[in-house]
């Protein structure tokens, strides 16, 4: 998007093939293949990626290195547009056996030079351009196998991967395991999408789990103010059989009745360790709406904080409300609804601060995802 009173940036594309010396090697390759793969299904031709097992003239371009004696200043020297008919046609510096850094004699060189300024025969050129081709579609294959996102990024356009891809998949499959959904029966049961926890697979994996890392990890996320408070107090009940009882008949030694070690008051104990809270916002009107119970949105919250703290600690979420946009109350009306508790307040004049009283609690547990 172009600023204000100025004119719109040129596309990419039309850069590249404008000033292809401005762009790294690999990412103009990069870059020709995801155009290529955009016009697959406008009937081009010259589509295939690079290094396969396709004809050269049916793959997205074609390499080649001029001969010359210049110094070279950059990785591409120059960049012919392909056609319907004919892949793109690029010019490189490296990886040559003529040209200022070919592994021939020097002479061959010459003799390429001579020939086409004397003669304009391209012959010898392009039969040295045959291996030139091969050559340097394997160094960007090479690149490439061990670059997994560029990799990665090409499987998810071509749909179906090569035998020899194999082992890409497998990567993709370690990092659902180390985020916990290895077996594809525990996929596509969140409202978050699974590749979602792959991209934060590093934090997922790692040991023991920060309140930090898991408040960064939502506000990038869900992109709004996130907070994480710790040691939350809450009531836990005990069952009847972990509970203090005096001794009586039957039941000589009681149970859980040594004071100073095991006695407890009551059927319940206050405890700050197994709580935390997550705070959001301030949030608008709408965006707090949508965080209210039984949302699709505070379902992904919960499901994305349960997925990272696990089963042993408890928490809530505390959505936050600007105090400009607390709406004053009233009954009936064609809004949302009024829910006690949820999004109604008593105020007669602008409140002084944000409203912080909605305190909701869901329990994250996975269910079949709706399309």
């Amino acid at each position: 998007m172009a600023a204000p009173g100025r004119k719109s940036g040129a596309a990419v594309s039309a850069v590249l093939f404008r000033e292809p010396w401005r762009f790294d090697f690999f990412q103009a390759v990069r870059l020709l293949e995801l155009i290529a793969s955009q016009a697959e299904g406008d009937g081009a031709a010259p589509h295939k990626p690079v290094g396969h097992d396709e004809r050269p003239d049916r793959e997205c371009v074609r390499f080649r290195v001029p001969p010359t004696r210049s110094f070279a200043a950059s990785e591409i020297s120059a960049l012919k547009a392909g056609t319907a008919v004919a892949p793109a046609e690029m010019d490189v510096n490296f990886l040559g056996l003529i040209g200022p850094s070919g592994v021939m004699p020097q002479h061959y060189n010459e003799l390429v030079i001579q020939r086409l300024r004397r003669f304009k025969d391209t012959g010898l050129q392009d039969f040295l351009d045959l291996f030139h081709h091969r050559v340097i579609s394997l160094f960007y294959r090479a690149w490439e196998k061990y670059r997994f996102p560029v990799m990665y990024e090409r499987l998810a356009r071509s749909g179906k991967p090569a035998p020899l891809e194999q082992e890409h998949l497998d990567f993709t499959w370690y990092l659902h395991c180390l985020v916990g959904q290895g077996a594809t029966a525990l996929r596509n049961r969140l409202e978050i999408d699974d590749e979602t926890f792959l991209y934060y697979a590093g934090h997922f994996s790692h040991r023991p789990q920060s309140a930090v890392v898991l408040e960064t990890m939502l506000a990038h996320y869900f992109r709004m103010p996130v907070n994480i408070r710790q040691f939350q107090g809450q009531w836990l009940y005990l069952r009847p059989a972990d509970q203090s009882r005096m001794p009586a008949p039957g039941l000589p030694q009681g149970i859980n009745a040594r004071l100073g070690l095991d006695t407890i008051v009551g059927d319940r104990v206050w405890t700050v360790e197994s709580k935390f809270r997550v705070r959001l916002g301030p949030v608008g009107y709408r965006e707090f709406h949508d965080l209210m119970p039984g949302s699709r949105s505070l379902r992904a919250v919960c499901q994305f904080v349960r997925r990272y703290a696990g089963r042993e600690l408890d928490f809530d979420v505390q959505v936050i409300l600007r105090k400009e946009e607390v709406p004053p109350s009233q009954l009936g009306g064609d809004g949302a609804p009024t829910c006690l508790g949820w999004n109604s307040w008593l105020v007669t004049t602008p409140p002084p601060r944000d409203a912080e009283d909605a305190v909701f609690v869901d329990e994250g547990l996975p269910v079949e995802r709706q399309e």
